[in-house]
Parts: structure tokens; C-alpha cells; sequence
């Protein structure tokens, strides 16, 4: 498989995958805040229980950032070689022209 395809499947994987992760977190954030005394993990919303929406925010979170690790090596090239890009013209320490 080419790089080019695997960088946009882990792209739109980066993307499928954030949606879950943002909306458990809004929803533990906004809706079901920790902190609510005993037996507070079986609160509900939607039908799901609050432990199971940590649950899924956990997963979809370690995920994406295993996603995201994979789309910052597809990238090191360019990492490596960002002074090049951010200033063209001025010559890197060492260079020599000849």
C-alpha cells in the first residue's frame, strides 16, 4: 500500500475516532460529573450507565492517540526538516555553498 493511503486511512481513522472520545467526554463533562456519593456509576443517560461511558471514552481516547502516533512517523520527514521549511532561504548551521 502506498504512503499516501495509509496517511488518509489514518486520517479518517484519527477523524472517525475523535467523535466518540468528544462526545463521552461533553457528556461525562456536562451530564453525568463525577462526584455524585455512592453507587454514582450506575447513573444513567441514553440508557447507557456512567461507567460505561468512561469505559468508552477511555478506549476511543487510547485509540486516537495511538492513531495520532502513527500520523506523526507518517510525518517525521517533515518534523525533522522544519527549519527548511519555515524559513527557505537562510542555510542550516554547517552548510556550506559551493
Amino acid at each position: 500500500m502506498k504512503r499516501i493511503t495509509i496517511n488518509a486511512l489514518v486520517d479518517i481513522g484519527c477523524l472517525i475516532i475523535f467523535i466518540p472520545s468528544l462526545v463521552s467526554g461533553l457528556v461525562l463533562y456536562l451530564v453525568l460529573p463525577e462526584g455524585g456519593g455512592r453507587g454514582s456509576g450506575w447513573i444513567t443517560w441514553m440508557g447507557i450507565a456512567r461507567n460505561q461511558w468512561v469505559t468508552m471514552h477511555n478506549n476511543t481516547s487510547l485509540l486516537f492517540a495511538a492513531l495520532l502516533i502513527i500520523h506523526l512517523l507518517l510525518h517525521w520527514k517533515f518534523f525533522r526538516n522544519i527549519n527548511k521549511y519555515l524559513n527557505p532561504g537562510k542555510k542550516e548551521q554547517g552548510e556550506t555553498t559551493e
